[in-house]
Formats: C-alpha cells, sequence, structure tokens
C-alpha cells in the first residue's frame, strides 16, 4: 500500500533524529517504521501537498487538517491524540471539530478509551492502544533491587498542565512528590521546560530536597538512562491523553514497575493501578510494587510480557484495518468494524 501520514508541524520528520518528539509526532513515527517493515511505502507530507488517487491511504492526525481534506474531497482516516475535548466538555468549539473530522472520515482512531466513551455518538471510532519500541527501551542488565524500600529511586515522565494552563496539576507531581517525601526517597521528573512554569507556581514542590528535575526535554536516549536508574515509575494522572499512555509503555518495555492510575483494560504486568488520586493511596501502591520486585519475581514477570507492547502488534493491526476498507473498494466503515473485533476480538 502507498500510504501518506499528513503533518500539521515542520517536514522533515525525521525518525532518526535523535531528540524527544510529542506523542502525536512518536505515534507517527513509528507507524511509519513499522508499516515500512511490513512491506508498505509511507511518507509524511502536508495536505496541500496531497493528490486523489496517487496513495492508498491518508492518515490524518489533527482535527482542523480533517475538515480541509473534506472541503479538498480527500477521503481520510483520522487520529485523534488531542484528548482536551473530554475536559472543555461536549459544548466546546474543539468537540465539535473533532466529532466533525470523525464523522467526515472513512473512520478514526483513539489511544484512550475513555475517548470513545466521550465521542459515543458515532460507530466510526476505534480505540488502538499505544506501543513502544521494545528494541530501544530495554531494561537494565543484573538489576538488583533495593535492599530498604527508603532507597528505591522513583521516576515521573510528563509534561504538566492542561489547555495552555501550567498551573493544573494534571500529571499528578503533588502526589509523586509528597508521596517520595513521606517515604524519604528521591524522586526524579522529566519533561519539557514548560515545567518549570508549574514549578513556578508550586515552590513548596520544588523546594523539595531530593527532587532531581529535568526540563531540557531530553532525547530518548537520555530518558532511557533515567528509566534505567529508577526503580519504580509513578504516573498519577488525572487526565490522561492515551490509554496507557506512551511513558507507561517505555516503563513496562524496561522492566520497571509502575503506579498509575491507567484504568483501561489492556493488561499491564508490573502496573499497580490507583484507586484514588491520593498521596495515601499512591504510597500504598509505592509498597506494593517495591515488594514485588523484591519478593515476587516481578523483574522475571515483567521480562516474559515486554514483547506484547511492542508497535509492531500495533502495526500489523493498523494494516488489517488499513485493508478492510481497500479490499471491498467501498470505503466503508463496517467493513473496518468487522476487522477491527475480528483482530481485538471484543
Amino acid at each position: 500500500m502507498k500510504i501518506v501520514q499528513v503533518i500539521s508541524g515542520h517536514l522533515p520528520l525525521d525518525p532518526t533524529e535523535n531528540r524527544r518528539w510529542g506523542a502525536m509526532e512518536t505515534v507517527m513515527i513509528e507507524y511509519q517504521k513499522k508499516l515500512t517493515d511490513l512491506g508498505h511505502e509511507v511518507s509524511f507530507k502536508y495536505l496541500n501537498d496531497v493528490v486523489v488517487g496517487e496513495q492508498d491511504i491518508v492518515h490524518l492526525h489533527v482535527a482542523n487538517l480533517c475538515i480541509e481534506a473534506q472541503k479538498k474531497g480527500i477521503p481520510y482516516i483520522y487520529s485523534n491524540h488531542d484528548h482536551t475535548s473530554c475536559y472543555l466538555g461536549r459544548d466546546s468549539d474543539l468537540y465539535r471539530q473533532q466529532l466533525a473530522a470523525i464523522k467526515g472520515s472513512i473512520f478514526s482512531i483513539c489511544h484512550a478509551e475513555s475517548v470513545l466513551d466521550f465521542f459515543n455518538g458515532t460507530d466510526k471510532l476505534f480505540y488502538v492502544p499505544h506501543g513502544v519500541d521494545t528494541k530501544f527501551y530495554i531494561p537494565l542488565d543484573n538489576y538488583v533491587p533495593p535492599t530498604q524500600i527508603e532507597d528505591c529511586k522513583l521516576l515521573m515522565c510528563a509534561n504538566n498542565g492542561m489547555a495552555g494552563d501550567y498551573t493544573i496539576d494534571r500529571k499528578g507531581f503533588r502526589l509523586g512528590i509528597e508521596a517520595a517525601k513521606t517515604l524519604g526517597m528521591e524522586i526524579t521528573i522529566v519533561g519539557a521546560e514548560s515545567n518549570a512554569k508549574f514549578f513556578e507556581h508550586h515552590k513548596d514542590l520544588a523546594a523539595y530536597e531530593n527532587l532531581i528535575l529535568d526540563i531540557s526535554n531530553p532525547p530518548d536516549s537520555k530518558k532511557l538512562s533515567y528509566f534505567m536508574y529508577a526503580d519504580i515509575f509513578i504516573h498519577a494522572s488525572s487526565i490522561e491523553f492515551g490509554s496507557p499512555n506512551l511513558s507507561i509503555c517505555e516503563s513496562a518495555s524496561c522492566c520497571l514497575p509502575m503506579v498509575a492510575s491507567y484504568s483501561g483494560s489492556m493488561y499491564i504486568e508490573g502496573l499497580h493501578q490507583l484507586k484514588e488520586l491520593t498521596v495515601e493511596d499512591v504510597i500504598e501502591k509505592i509498597k506494593a510494587a517495591y515488594n514485588y520486585l523484591k519478593y515476587d519475581s516481578g523483574r522475571s514477570k515483567m521480562l516474559e510480557a515486554r514483547h506484547l507492547y511492542d508497535w509492531g502488534h500495533v502495526a500489523t493491526n493498523i494494516e488489517s484495518m488499513y485493508h478492510a476498507i481497500l479490499q471491498p473498494k467501498n470505503l466503508n466503515s463496517k467493513q473496518v468494524k468487522k476487522q477491527y473485533l475480528e483482530v481485538y476480538g471484543v
């Protein structure tokens, strides 16, 4: 198949560039790499460079470009990465724009089951989980759990804030830092420069003496070193744009037990689910994650399961959905739904 992914940012979107892409760009790059491995021709283009009939699949990732594609008569598949509409509500302009993008598509994809529920008025939207490059995000060799729980090193990887408001603690930094304080643990928070704005408004958190803060938006190579340095990953997010989000997948691939608010249907080995977004629950789950590592052969269990999260599985499923609309040549989302049910068994 000839597949075009339409980008709204700057070209080239180079998968070999040593930098930390955003979640949307990461998904696009991984689709490109894995679908190319499956024998397909995948390219990145601006919408104005797309000519109807020159490719088999046009895959868009931004709602406003979908509206433009409709005006140009370009059939498209849409991936919804921006779930801010779930926060803003169904009366927001963003919700109406995204709903129009979904309804005008051949079919659409989201990466969180909560988004599937939010847009429950259309049968064109399908949930496809995120993946991870398991050949890159590898566990530390010969890892040995700390002798004492207080020697555990905690890690959070996230860009905080919501809809341009960087005072909002959507990612649960306060929960992670307060839990670390109570347990006397070191905690590292890795993300973009925007996190500095969050900590400007939350100076009491920034003052924690065992906090290591990296706001350099580090490349994947450096992020991997943080995963290898840590013992337990914390993701106490109140609103999430991926289910599981990319950092949880990366943590699972590195065999780092997780304390997370993830509540999706996809089973993730080593994930200790937060029932409540409280410091007490985070502390309880940190203790459970430590016991999982030290006494329950947790590392071995995660090593056995890590291949399940690879982008290769995701790409194969996306490929099946692409084929479903090309084989009958009728661009019918019902064909996609049939294939989707076969792939995911739901």
